[in-house]
């Protein structure tokens, strides 16, 4: 089944109110769509949701833009890509690879895409074409971006009534406040899996092994990337005051080898975006469970095409077991939740997700498991000229 068109364009989601994290200073919402057919009509959609002020530990990466996506898509990409079975998923990645170094938000809007086309192909959702289930729904995390400590503490404890069971609280500006915040979330949902992401905000080793001592005490279950470069992140992590999630530091399988040759992480967290998609992704979730090293499925909250590839993506590797911050996406006016999940006013798929007990389920139809609703995705096609 060749593939015979490719094209990319950028959609812009209403936001339900601002998200912000250290370093961010776009608000979310904006994605590039990758459309592709196959010689019998089978459509595949892909996404890219590129940050130009986000990327990989100390400013190693990062950097895309929706222009540079669509630019290197549909300049360079694309003409390496057609004329593939929709089957050939790793040699379309390593004609990526040969025709461009990096850019792994345009890799992987095409990356999911094939995966979609090749799992409508064969009436099979992705998750099989990745091995199978492993567990038939999976956790999720509700994001609370900075903001006052008064709103934050509303945005979580909102995210809990949802029914959500682990929150994941945007810190690393002040540590006096996200000890504060943590103590305050804790002391009224005392259940809940709670975790800081100081997105490096802490920077060094002695600055982030205090305030991981500071954060437990405050009842926090973990944290995020509180430094930046590898050697600090090491201290850290071996100082022993909470399990360490590697995030900017964690983008592909030459990352997760050498945070593990370092002990500089107790757990990683996922992208398909940081690793060019399934194909890269698989690679490091191999690397976590062959080194037994619990992982979440995370990125920069996703549109449905996005979300769905993470959920897919989750049931098959065993490695994920941590919950992820997910979007739960729906259509406007059928959001299962006021508050957990709840990032887009809107979203392009015809139906919402399923929750239940803090779990996304199953998405169990043909290629990603959801159904685009192609009227939405035109009325949110931006013009970027």
């Amino acid at each position: 089944m060749k593939i015979t068109a490719l094209d990319a364009f950028p959609i812009r989601l209403p936001a339900r109110r601002d998200f912000k994290w250290a370093g961010l200073r776009e608000n979310l919402g904006g994605f590039v769509v990758v459309r592709l057919e196959t010689e019998d009509g089978i459509v595949g959609w892909g996404e890219a949701t590129p940050l130009p002020d986000w990327g990989g530990a100390a400013g190693r990466r990062g950097g895309e833009t929706q222009a540079t996506v669509l630019t290197m898509i549909r300049d360079v990409l694309a003409p390496v890509v057609i004329g593939l079975d929709v089957s050939q998923t790793t040699q379309a990645r390593l004609a990526m690879d040969r025709a461009a170094i990096g850019n792994s938000y345009a890799k992987v809007a095409i990356d999911i895409a094939l995966h979609d086309a090749w799992g409508k192909t064969l009436g099979q959702p992705i998750h099989r074409l990745l091995g199978g289930q492993v567990r038939d729904r999976v956790a999720w995390a509700h994001m609370v971006g900075l903001m006052s400590e008064t709103e934050a503490l509303d945005e979580a404890l909102g995210a809990v009534a949802d029914g959500c069971t682990a929150l994941q609280i945007k810190g690393g500006l002040d540590v006096d406040r996200d000890v504060r915040l943590i103590a305050a979330i804790r002391s009224e949902a005392p259940d809940v899996f709670l975790r800081l992401d100081a997105n490096q905000g802490y920077r060094a080793a002695r600055a982030g092994i205090d305030a991981m001592r500071r954060l437990r005490d405050a009842g926090a279950d973990a944290c995020e990337q509180p430094v930046a470069d590898m050697r600090s992140m090491a201290a850290v992590t071996q100082s022993g005051a909470l399990p360490v999630i590697a995030d900017e530091s964690c983008w592909d399988a030459v990352d997760a080898m050498d945070l593990v040759a370092h002990g500089a992480a107790d757990w990683f967290s996922i992208y398909l975006a940081k690793a060019g998609g399934f194909v890269g992704a698989s690679k490091v979730a191999a690397i976590a469970e062959t080194m037994n090293i619990r992982c979440d499925v995370n990125g920069s909250i996703e549109s449905a095409i996005g979300t769905a590839a993470n959920v897919q993506f989750s049931l098959a590797m065993p490695a994920v077991s941590l919950p992820g911050v997910y979007p739960v996406s729906a259509p406007a006016g059928q959001h299962p939740c006021k508050i957990a999940g709840h990032y887009y006013t809107d979203d392009i798929l015809t139906e919402p997700m399923a929750v239940e007990a803090g779990h996304i389920l199953s998405l169990d139809a043909p290629g990603l498991g959801i159904e685009i609703d192609e009227a939405r995705l035109a009325r949110y096609r931006q013009d970027l000229a």
